[in-house]
This record gives C-alpha cells, sequence and structure tokens, in this order.
C-alpha cells in the first residue's frame, strides 16, 4: 500500500511565518498554483482515493487535484491540523515575547508542553495514528494522496521514527510517502518538491 502525504499550498499566514493551527485560513495565489502544480505531479499516477483535512486550505489543494485525475475527495477532520490555541496567528518570536514560560517548557518538554488551550504534540501524534490506521482500515492494499497539515504530517512521521524532536522540512505543496509492508509502515522520502521548481 502506498500513501501520499502533501502539505496544502501556501496561505498569507505561511508566507508571514504564523502559526496558524485549526483557524480556516484559505491558499493565496501561490498557494493555489503549488496545488495544481502537485495536480501535474499525479495526473499520470494509478491513484484510487484522496483525502483531506476538514480545513480549507487541505481541501482546496486536495481538490485541485482531484478536478485533473477525476476523483471525489473524502474529507476527515482527524487530519486537521494541531490546536495551537492562543498562539495561532502569532510569529514564533511573538510567541516567546507573549508567552516566555509556555514556549520554554515546549522547547523543553516538546510532547507535553506548548500553548496551555491547545493540543500537546503527544496528543497531535495520537491523533495522527488514527488517521493512519483509518486509512489503511477503509483502503486495504491501495495507492492514495492524504492531504494534511506540516505539524501533524512531521508528529506522524516522527512517531514512525521514534523521534520526539523532528527537524525536517515540510514544504507548502511538498510530497512525501509512506508505504506498509506486513502491517509496518515506512517512509520512503520526505518532502519532494521537484515539481515545483
Amino acid at each position: 500500500m502506498k500513501i501520499y502525504v502533501v502539505r496544502h499550498g501556501e496561505t498569507d499566514w505561511n508566507a508571514k511565518q504564523r502559526y496558524q493551527g485549526q483557524r480556516d485560513i484559505p491558499l493565496n495565489a501561490a498557494g493555489t498554483q503549488q496545488a495544481k502544480q502537485v495536480a501535474e505531479r499525479f495526473a499520470n499516477c494509478p491513484i484510487d482515493f484522496l483525502i483531506s483535512s476538514d480545513l480549507s486550505r487541505a481541501r482546496a489543494t486536495a481538490e485541485i487535484v482531484g478536478e485533473r485525475i477525476n476523483l471525489p475527495v473524502s474529507v476527515n477532520p482527524l487530519w486537521r491540523e494541531r490546536d495551537f490555541g492562543h498562539w495561532d496567528g502569532l510569529t514564533r518570536a511573538e510567541i516567546e515575547a507573549k508567552y516566555p514560560k509556555e514556549w520554554h517548557r515546549y522547547r523543553e518538554e516538546p510532547l507535553t508542553g506548548g500553548p496551555k488551550d491547545g493540543e500537546t504534540l503527544q496528543e497531535l501524534q495520537m491523533r495522527a495514528v488514527k488517521a493512519v490506521e483509518w486509512v489503511l482500515e477503509q483502503y486495504p492494499q491501495q495507492t492514495g494522496i492524504v492531504f494534511s497539515h506540516g505539524g501533524l504530517i512531521r508528529s506522524l512521521f516522527g512517531w514512525i521514527a521514534n523521534d520526539t524532536r523532528p527537524r525536517f522540512r515540510l514544504d507548502n505543496g511538498g510530497v512525501s510517502l509512506l508505504t506498509t509492508s506486513a502491517g509496518d509502515l515506512s517512509v520512503e522520502f520526505i518532502n519532494d518538491t521537484s515539481h515545483l521548481r
């Protein structure tokens, strides 16, 4: 089984490096173009299903691909971004300045730290695992694409690699690949952006 995992196209908040979490920020013009480039990448690939987060930036990316390859998009909120609570809309520098204790704890204890009214990385990982298990159950032995978010994708791959501080880059419109063998998940590649150049 192959599951391609695509990070949604760019939003204005991505461009300004603002945490957007579960705020429903739409694609900007660059993000729409990235989605079209992702669609061209998969135009001649045998794809059986498309799954998207329910947030519009992921859903719009998925729908552009779906139109190109003539497949409907199924929406599952398990794939939505981490809830960053009152950090939403802020840059890293603004978070450090406004909430220094929360930020320090988050850096020291990444699995359990974070905004007090948001989701911990541990909670996000549990949700990400449920999300991928759902796909495995619903689409056994098929090939599909999931459209999600940087935080969730990074936490899922970190869980697979048993790494609590995954530091790999995930660009908007980047494509990664999960495969399964004998029930085990493997990450074949992360953040291929060749189609965006």
